[in-house]
């Protein structure tokens, strides 16, 4: 008998681990021929995928793929279950969410299993990361991936963000007495500036509504409570609400000075088209904005949208000239003659009229 054999199970599984097992013992693994516990052969089958033989291989792979769900759920249920093969059942867990449960749970879950769930998962597998809020914030880039699941919610886009929002609700603002630097800041700032893709230290940057006295003397009472509100909030909390809030609120954030706040009303899943038709008409709002409205093809296919952009002084001039060319011929008219907006756009409105009637007046002429 040898060496391999003579041993007990928990120095066999070692060896075959660690590689240098003979194939004869290799191959009895892969078969579940040897006298181990289940989850010690299932370890064993993960690990022997990556055999140089290929006979070990296929066996390995055979032998997982014949685990029905409640033989997975046994075994990933196991305290002592090795993190290995809680990430191998990850990819199967996120269409499943019984074997889910045991993964999102599990102490020894690594964060790539969790990190799959939530890139991968359906709403009920969601549903089971979302409740272990502890790790969506100790566990860098997971909220992110759960934003970017097409399986999310508008529920559950709405709790990451509350989530966020009660986090950061406890700190202090920029200039405010225990504001943080931005190389001293909390796990849950941190991840607030991923989810909104900023600079940690926007989180802090100073912010106010332009023209706000509007919405104080606004005659809707919903709209000056709403501004009310949000004058008592800081930068990071303005910018969770433009993505999560409605109507009135969005209304006023988008006028809000720093890009943080404005831009995150973009990203809202509630925003309409006629509200980015608003948008690219006010003049109240940053060319930054106007620029990201005028290089998204969605919102462009609205020619309220490129007319809006067109006609606002300030909408940058790159996004304004390539725009011209789709505006109706007397919206060219009124464009060439108006001087809110700057000479080069008046010029090329001018030169794409003509461009357009000058092969009709020749032809006028020639008969």
């Amino acid at each position: 008998m040898s060496e391999g054999h003579a041993a007990g199970p928990e120095a066999i599984v070692e060896q075959l681990l660690q590689g240098g097992a003979p194939r004869h013992l290799r191959a009895a693994a892969a078969r579940g021929a040897l006298p181990l516990p289940r989850p010690s052969l299932v370890r064993l089958y993960v690990a022997l995928r990556s055999d140089e033989d290929e006979e070990v291989r296929f066996n390995a792979e055979a032998n997982l793929r014949a685990l029905d769900p409640p033989a997975i759920c046994e075994i990933l249920g196991e305290e002592s279950c090795a993190p290995e093969v809680l990430a191998f059942f990850a990819t199967r867990a996120a269409r499943d969410d019984k074997i889910a449960e045991r993964i999102a749970f599990h102490r020894a879950a690594p964060g790539e299993a969790i990190e799959l769930l939530a890139t991968a998962g359906n709403a009920s597998v969601i549903e089971l990361v979302l409740t272990n809020q502890e790790r969506l914030l100790a566990q860098p880039g997971l909220l992110d991936r759960l934003s970017a699941n097409p399986a999310l919610r508008a529920d559950q886009r709405g709790r990451i963000l509350e989530l966020l929002d009660r986090a950061t609700r406890a700190r202090p603002a920029a200039g405010e007495p225990g504001a943080e630097p931005a190389d001293g800041v909390s796990p849950e700032l941190a991840e607030a500036a991923r989810l909104l893709q900023v600079d940690v230290g926007e989180l802090f940057a100073a912010s106010e509504i332009i023209d706000g006295e509007e919405f104080e003397r606004a005659e809707d009472p919903v709209l000056r409570d709403a501004y009310r509100k949000i004058l008592t909030l800081n930068t990071a909390q303005k910018a969770i609400l433009a993505m999560r809030g409605g109507r009135e609120e969005r209304m006023i954030l988008i006028r809000d000075s720093n890009r943080l706040v404005s831009l995150a009303v973009l990203r809202n899943p509630r925003i309409a088209e006629d509200d980015i038709e608003s948008y690219a008409r006010m003049r109240s709002v940053s060319g930054e904005l106007l620029r990201a409205i005028g290089t998204n093809r969605e919102w462009l296919k609205s020619h309220a949208v490129v007319t809006g952009l067109v006609g606002n002084p300030k909408t940058p001039q790159g996004i304004s000239s390539n725009l011209v060319s789709r505006l109706h011929n007397e919206q060219l008219k009124r464009l060439a003659r108006n001087h809110d907006v700057p000479e080069l756009i008046r010029r090329m409105a001018r030169r794409t009229l003509d461009a357009r009637t000058a092969p009709r007046v020749a032809l006028k002429k020639k008969h």
